[in-house]
């Protein structure tokens, strides 16, 4: 009896000895190997502590503390039993379970920020509070995806992904909004939009006044500030902020135009554009104008539109005094200061301001016109132009003038006729002081300073510097019979006939005041 009671009492004490050298025990001597001087915690005389408890946290590897666990339990075990029965003074002694080590206190509380992570990732050090997050996490760098969809042929790295994949081939949305009729995949879409009726965006940009109602919108707009491009196209020297603009860009190298139009042939680059064509077929116009009639395709269009309200032009030349409404329409007149024509057409030397002038004149040379009219046989080419014919079938006149009675089938026309009423005259003549109300009276009249004259009888040779007088020239040619010569005046002009008409017009003018 005396015997097990010494043998009891001097197996706890080659236990606990961390610095004795451990003889018999082969768990302490690799203790002592691996932990060396600077893994001893010194304590008072009266507490104990099995060497688990004294190697340092950084030491810890995923496959050594499974080892550990494996080999020790016994030695836990003790020492937990010991803490209860001897009154250790202690107030705080550590424990181990399922989640790793944490420092709890005598009541057996334990607060969160106290937890240990000693599960250690051999690739990037990263620390875990359990084998099953550190398992999963190796995941990351071994590339393994065990968790396979059914469905598709995507895989992933945890379950919970792979569950909550599955729920876009189900079209199930468990999580709705209190607030609209919106249905989302996940709870984070769902707090997400949330902040959308709150107004509430949490995310400040430190540089400028801008919110943002997430992390990654501001993220990518500090990009702006720095400055840095960081997606790099690899076939030319172009660089981006974000990711997805690089792969849009990508495919104008490749030709790949991956999005198809289900009802004619157009391809598409994105899926933006693809649904913005399709409205062209549905004839839906989805943005409407909340001050006006119209509606439009597209969201950009009616914005556009707006500031036609506000008669605000919030783009002005810095050459002139002209005001533009868009961007565009002011980028495009800064080439009438300079003189750049950039659109050269590859069949005559013509150039042009604008692409889409270019594009105009070339079916002047194929003679194809696409726009045809359904009422009557005329073509032309420019829709423009074929929806400005149509207004001549139906007699509608959409432009009212706002000052008289009058309609016209045609903005310009309306803007031109509102000149009668204020008495402008923007067209001015650089040779003497007349002014005109349009730029082809203007034209006109330079002639008259020129002594051009560009029209032609074609049976007298006779020119003229307006077309008005040249076909008024040609009616009384042709009622007086003159056949076709070179180079020879009308007779009439030196023989007026002898009974003047009764009547007088621009058409018809008086004898012996035939104007040239």
């Amino acid at each position: 009896m005396a015997l097990m009671q010494a043998s009891s009492i001097a197996a706890p004490k080659k236990m606990m000895s961390p610095l004795g050298p451990a003889s018999g025990h082969g768990s302490a001597q690799r203790d002592a190997q691996d932990r060396g001087m600077q893994g001893h915690m010194v304590l008072p005389t009266s507490m104990t502590c099995p060497p688990l408890l004294l190697r340092k946290e950084a030491d810890f590897t995923a496959s050594r503390l499974l080892d550990e666990k494996e080999v020790r339990p016994n030695e836990d075990m003790q020492l937990k039993k010991k803490n209860r029965k001897s009154g250790t003074p202690s107030k705080v002694r550590e424990q181990e379970g399922q989640a790793g080590k944490a420092v709890v206190d005598e009541n057996g509380n334990c607060p969160l920020s106290k937890v240990q992570k000693n599960f250690i990732c051999d690739h990037c050090y990263g620390a875990f509070r359990s084998g099953y997050h550190l398992k999963r996490h190796i995941l990351i760098h071994t590339g393994e995806k065990p968790f396979a969809c059914a469905v598709c042929d995507m895989r992933f790295i945890q379950r919970y992904h792979l569950e909550r994949h599955s729920l876009t081939h189900t079209g199930v949305k468990p999580f709705a909004c209190s607030m609209c009729d919106m249905r989302f995949f996940q709870r984070y879409h769902l707090e997400r939009h949330s902040l959308t009726h709150t107004g509430v965006k949490p995310y400040a940009c430190t540089m400028c006044d801008m919110r943002f109602f997430q992390r990654y919108h501001l993220q990518r707009h500090s990009l702006i500030h720095t400055g840095v491009k960081p997606y790099a196209c690899s076939m030319c020297d172009r660089r981006f902020f974000q990711r997805y603009h690089l792969q849009r860009h990508s495919l104008t190298h490749t030709g790949v135009k991956p999005y198809a139009c289900s009802m004619c042939d157009m391809r598409f680059f994105q899926r933006y554009h693809l649904q913005r064509h399709s409205l062209t077929h549905t004839g839906v116009k989805p943005f409407a104008c909340t001050m006006c009639d119209m509606r439009f395709f597209q969201r950009y269009h009616l914005q556009r539109h707006t500031i036609t309200h506000t008669g605000v032009k919030p783009y002005a030349c810095s050459m002139c005094d002209m005001r533009f409404f868009h961007r565009y329409h002011l980028q495009r007149h800064s080439l009438t200061h300079t003189g750049v024509k950039p659109y050269a057409c590859t069949m005559c030397d013509m150039r042009f301001f604008q692409r889409y002038h270019l594009q105009r004149h070339s079916l002047t040379h194929t003679g194809v016109k696409p726009y045809a009219c359904s009422m009557c046989d005329m073509r032309f080419f420019q829709r423009y132009h074929l929806q400005r014919h149509s207004l001549t079938h139906t007699g509608v006149k959409p432009y009212a003038c706002s000052m008289c009675d009058m309609r016209f089938f045609q903005r310009y026309h309306l803007e031109r006729h509102s000149l009668t009423h204020t008495g402008e005259k923007p067209f001015a003549c650089d040779m003497c002081d007349m002014r005109f109300i349009q730029r082809y009276h203007l034209e006109r009249h330079k002639r008259v300073h020129s002594g051009e004259k560009p029209y032609q009888c074609e049976r007298c040779q006779q020119n003229f510097s307006r077309t008005d007088r040249l076909l008024r020239h040609r009616r009384l040619c042709q009622g007086r019979g003159v056949a076709k010569v070179e180079a020879q005046p009308c007779s009439f002009t030196q023989e007026p006939p002898a009974a003047p008409p009764s009547t007088w017009s621009p058409l018809h003018p008086a004898p012996g005041r035939l104007a040239v």
